[in-house]
């Protein structure tokens, strides 16, 4: 992706908080000659700067575990708070009006080598990782063990575990890097008091902080 050097996100462990936060991600694989995009949540294992793995699954019937290349890479997207940046909250704006409107995001390609597993131990492991994963902020989280053991056995059956080895890693912060201090701020008050984007108020968060990912 074309990423100016003042975008660029060096920090891993921003990066990975990034997947943290936001595990949906866009498998994007060559099918046939074709790019094909699915979307699944993943689980980051290890280290990003050291080659780590993101865990997942998917539906046996789905068709990427069989056509996907073996020997080309994939590329896994995230994609963090994004938020519309409008020049009336640039106090340079009522200075010199030499400013126009933008879009801010935070966005992760993660490059690897996709292996699959039938492995039903395997599939457990995966399945339950995620599910602790998803659950950890609920004050009764469920787990795999609270459904029936032959249920279980029964939907593990219908998936297949997926597991990318990262090869590389880019990461883009768009978040007003290349404006001024006022105009940068500016734009962080505005997007603190817009309703109308979910991720609005995150997105100012990452602007005053000039990096992170802000809290959801």
């Amino acid at each position: 992706m074309y990423n100016p050097k003042h975008f660029e996100q060096s920090d891993l462990s921003v990066v990975s908080a990034l997947i943290e936060h936001f595990p949906l991600g866009a498998l994007v694989t060559l099918q046939s000659g074709a790019l094909e995009a699915n979307h699944i949540p993943f689980l980051l294992r290890g280290d990003l700067a050291a080659g780590g793995k993101l865990i997942g699954h998917v539906a046996k019937n789905n068709p990427v575990w069989q056509l996907a290349s073996a020997d080309a890479e994939c590329m896994v997207i995230f994609q963090g708070p994004s938020a519309y940046i409008s020049p009336n909250w640039y106090p340079s704006k009522q200075i010199h009006h030499e400013v126009v409107p933008t879009y801010n995001y935070a966005v992760v390609h993660v490059y690897g080598k996709l292996s699959i597993s039938h492995d039903p131990q395997t599939k457990l492991e995966v399945v339950d990782h995620l599910t602790a994963m998803m659950e950890a902020g609920s004050k009764a989280p469920w787990g795999v063990l609270d459904a029936p053991a032959g249920y279980i056995d029964k939907m593990l059956e219908a998936i297949v575990a997926i597991e990318l080895s990262v090869t590389r890693v880019q990461a883009k912060w768009k978040i007003s890097q290349n404006r001024e201090d006022r105009d940068r701020l500016g734009a962080a008050k505005g997007l603190a008091s817009e309703a109308s984007s979910p991720t609005a108020p995150h997105m100012a968060r990452m602007i005053e902080a000039k990096t992170g990912i802000g809290q959801p």
